[in-house]
Order: C-alpha cells, then sequence, then structure tokens
C-alpha cells in the first residue's frame, strides 16, 4: 500500500502484515489453553505457522486419545496486542472445507480483552465461514453484549467456493455503520441505530484476531457436525493483511495495495 495515497498522519498508523512471517512486536499467538463450549479444540502454538505464501492455521487431532478413550484437537489462533479503531481491516483468505469447522477473521474486545481505556463490555464484528458450505460467508457483530444474546448473522451466497482459492474480505468499521466486502464489492452495510447501535470506539477500540476451531455437536444445527473419529488436518490460510484507520474501505482498495 502506498503510503502518499493518504494524509501523513494516517500513513504512520497504517498496519500492513504480508503474514509471512510472526511479527511478535504486533501479533501474539494463542498457545496452551481452551475456550470451552461451543470450542471443542484447544489453542495451540503448534498450529500456526508461516511461509513466504503467508499463514497456515491448522486442526488437528492429537496422536493419542485422552483417559475417557476420545480423540481431541488442537488448532490455532493469532491476535494483535493492540487495539484499533475505526478504519478498513482486509484480509487474502482461504477457509477450511468440512463441517463443524469454522475459519475466522474479526474484530474482538471483551472482559478478558480490554484495552487500558475501554468498558470490558464484549464487542465484536465478524466474518466467519462454516465448513459445511464454503459457497457461502457468515457476517456479524455484537455491542456491548456479555451474554451473547443479541447477535445478527447475516449468511451471504458466493458464486464461488472461498476454500478453492484466495478472496479479499475487509470490514469498513466506522462511527456512523458498518460494511463488508468481498473481493473490493459491498455485500453488506449496517447503520447505526440507537436502539441496536453497532460497537463504538469510544467505548472500547478492538483487537484484531483469526482463528480456526471445531465445533461442538451442541451447535451443529448452526456449524454442522464435526467428525470428532476424523483424522484428517485441515489448514486454513491468510495472507495481506492491512489495516488503514479513519478511512472507508473504498478509498483504502484504491490505493496500490494489490493482491500476492
Amino acid at each position: 500500500m502506498a503510503c502518499a495515497s493518504f494524509a501523513p498522519s494516517t500513513c504512520a498508523e497504517v498496519f500492513e502484515d504480508e503474514l509471512s512471517h510472526l511479527d511478535t512486536n504486533r501479533w501474539q499467538v494463542a498457545d496452551g489453553w481452551e475456550n470451552g463450549y461451543p470450542f471443542f479444540s484447544r489453542w495451540e502454538a503448534k498450529a500456526v505457522d508461516f511461509d513466504k505464501r503467508g499463514m497456515s492455521i491448522e486442526l488437528a487431532p492429537d496422536s493419542v486419545l485422552n483417559e475417557q478413550n476420545q480423540r481431541t484437537f488442537f488448532s490455532g489462533e493469532i491476535r494483535s496486542h493492540q487495539f484499533y479503531s475505526y478504519g478498513c481491516y482486509q484480509v487474502e483468505m482461504k477457509p477450511i472445507k468440512a463441517p463443524g469447522v469454522i475459519t475466522s477473521f474479526f474484530l474482538f474486545a471483551g472482559p478478558y480483552d480490554k484495552p487500558n481505556d475501554g468498558t470490558g463490555k464484549h464487542n465484536e464484528i465478524d466474518i466467519e465461514f462454516l465448513g459445511s458450505n464454503t459457497n457461502m460467508v457468515q457476517l456479524n457483530f455484537w455491542t456491548d453484549d456479555d451474554d451473547y444474546s443479541n447477535t445478527h448473522e447475516t449468511l451471504i451466497f458466493l458464486d464461488f467456493d472461498a476454500s478453492q482459492q484466495f478472496h479479499r474480505y475487509a470490514i469498513y468499521w466506522g462511527k456512523d455503520y458498518l460494511e463488508w466486502f468481498i473481493d473490493d464489492k459491498s455485500v453488506l452495510k449496517v447503520r447505526n441505530n440507537r436502539y441496536d447501535p453497532i460497537p463504538n470506539a469510544q467505548h472500547s477500540k478492538l483487537r484484531v484476531m483469526a482463528n480456526v476451531w471445531a465445533a461442538d455437536h451442541g451447535v451443529a444445527n448452526w456449524a454442522g457436525k464435526f467428525n470428532v473419529d476424523n483424522r484428517t488436518r485441515y489448514t486454513a490460510r491468510y495472507r495481506n493483511f492491512a489495516f488503514v484507520p479513519d478511512v472507508t474501505c473504498q478509498e483504502s482498495f484504491q490505493t496500490n495495495f494489490t493482491n500476492k
């Protein structure tokens, strides 16, 4: 992305990463813990890898069964150290195609991911692929919602199978509206509403996150039924992340940021 395309103050804050290596000044990798229900897999750093083609996040079975004679699984998650505000967030992805497997890119804050000046309440803006059908993508957000009760899921049906090749996905988070893009085309716009507001950066900035996980059978009606007997190792791929603050995604797309 050409910094000259933006005002100097914005240029200084542009966050770009081809994801060809782990930049420990920017990112942290989840390691050795788990979320619990509805996640069926735990987080391990070994599930996240980098090379010249970008970042891969793996979902894989353990080599031995647990004490209950059940197969267990590990997967990966990456999150930014810093919390960010309004602007355009974009990444290229290839999600996993398998029932019960979620591949995501999202913005997040909550009780355990709280910026110093934030409320500590759950705020989230999502791009999620449900592996049972990668010809669609789910877009969603929560605002000050620790109970995850007021969801806004929207399914966008695609004219391609997202698991087959890279496409560019983007979120514009602004004070007045949210907007999601696929390959630079707007697919959903949600305006702020005082009765059902979108996340507000004055209440909480958000981390940038990406993860892959297996869903518990209790949410199989949403995610599909994950095959707990499966020994397959699945891999999602990400590359060319960029965050441009205080500009719309249309403005960001008009710069020299190009697919690689």
